[in-house]
C-alpha cells in the first residue's frame, strides 16, 4: 500500500512537473492562471478532504465560520498555493527564467534586513507556506542578498531536483539532511554575514519541539530558533501581504534570541507568530498541505 502511494506522488509530481514547463513557455502570466484553474479543480475535487478541512478551520475560526467566509478562504487558498507549486516548479525546471520570476515580488520592511546585515551577525528569515516564498529569496537573490534556502528532498521528485533547482535560480541551497551536516553549513552561513530562509509551519518527522500550532500539538522544527541562539542572527517573519500581479511580502519585527531562555519556549514564541498570522490571513495558507491536517486537535483546552 505505501510503495503504491509513493508511486501515485511521484506520478503526480512529474505530471504537475510537465505543466508547469508546458504552461511556463507561453509566459508567466498564463502560468499563473493555470495554476489557479487547477487550484479551483483541486479544490471542487476535494471531496471528503475539504470538507475535513473547512470543519477543522470552523473550529480554529468560529466567527469567520458563523459569517460563512470560510470556503471562499479555502477555495483561494487551493488556488494560490498550488499556482505557487507550478511556478516554483517551472523555475526549478528552467523553464521559467528566474529575472522573471524575480519581478514578481515587492518587499516591504526590507530596511529590517539591512539593519540586521549590518551587525555582521546574518539574518534567518522564517517564511511559511503562503504563496511563492521562493520567488522572494531569488527576488533577493538578484538584488545582491546573500540568500542560502533550505530545502527538504521528497521520496516523491527526483533526487537532488532541489538542490539542482535551487542553484539554477541564482540561490544557495543547504540541505536540512542530514541534520548535523546541513546545521552546520546554516551555521556557517550566518556566521559569515548571509540570509538563511527556512519554513517551520510543518510538523517535524523527526521529532522536535512540542508545541501548540493551530489547535493541535505538533512536534516543531527547532532549527530556526537554534540557529538565532547560536550565532545572535535574528529570526525576521516573512509574511505575505498580497497575490494580484505578483506576490507582495513584508517583513516582520525581527526576534532576538539568546541562551538565556530555555529552546521550547523560543520555539513556541516563532509558532505563535506564524499561528496568528496565518489565523488573519487564513485566505494564503496552505491546509491541504498533509503535515498539518491529518494530526487530531489537542485533547486539553488551550489556555
Amino acid at each position: 500500500m505505501l510503495k503504491t502511494r509513493r508511486w501515485i506522488r511521484r506520478s503526480g509530481f512529474h505530471l504537475l512537473r510537465f505543466l508547469a514547463c508546458a504552461g511556463a513557455w507561453a509566459g508567466l502570466a498564463p502560468l499563473r492562471k493555470i495554476g489557479e484553474r487547477l487550484g479551483s479543480l483541486h479544490f471542487r475535487l476535494g471531496g471528503g478532504k475539504r470538507e475535513s478541512l473547512l470543519n477543522q478551520m470552523s473550529r480554529l475560526m468560529p466567527e469567520r465560520a458563523a459569517q460563512g467566509s470560510l470556503p471562499a478562504a479555502l477555495h483561494e487558498a487551493y488556488r494560490i498555493n498550488d499556482r505557487a507549486i507550478l511556478e516554483i516548479l517551472a523555475a526549478y525546471s528552467g523553464a521559467l527564467p528566474s529575472a522573471d520570476l524575480a519581478k514578481t515580488c515587492r518587499l516591504e520592511n526590507d530596511c529590517l534586513l539591512d539593519g540586521a546585515l549590518a551587525k555582521g551577525r546574518g539574518a534567518i528569515l522564517l517564511g511559511m507556506h503562503m504563496g511563492n516564498g521562493v520567488a522572494l529569496a531569488i527576488h533577493l537573490a538578484h538584488r545582491g542578498y546573500p540568500v542560502s534556502v533550505v530545502y527538504r528532498e521528497s521520496n516523491k521528485i527526483s533526487p537532488s531536483f532541489f538542490k539542482k533547482g535551487i542553484q539554477r535560480n541564482g540561490v544557495d541551497a543547504i540541505a536540512a539532511v542530514p541534520a548535523p551536516a546541513g546545521f552546520r553549513r546554516m551555521l556557517r552561513t550566518l556566521k559569515a554575514g548571509g540570509v538563511i530562509f527556512i519554513l517551520m509551519d510543518q510538523a517535524s518527522k523527526n521529532g522536535g519541539v512540542s508545541a501548540s500550532f493551530l489547535g493541535k500539538t505538533l512536534d516543531m522544527p527547532p532549527g530556526p530558533a537554534e540557529l538565532a541562539r547560536r550565532t545572535g542572527a535574528p529570526v525576521i517573519p516573512v509574511l505575505l501581504t498580497g497575490t494580484q500581479d505578483g506576490w507582495q511580502f513584508r517583513l516582520g519585527e525581527p526576534v532576538d534570541f539568546d541562551r538565556g531562555q530555555a529552546l521550547d519556549a523560543q520555539v513556541k514564541i516563532l509558532a505563535e507568530i506564524l499561528e496568528d498570522y496565518i489565523l488573519s490571513q487564513p485566505q494564503w495558507w496552505t491546509w491541504h498541505q498533509r503535515r498539518w491536517h491529518r494530526y487530531p486537535f489537542s485533547q486539553t483546552p488551550e489556555t
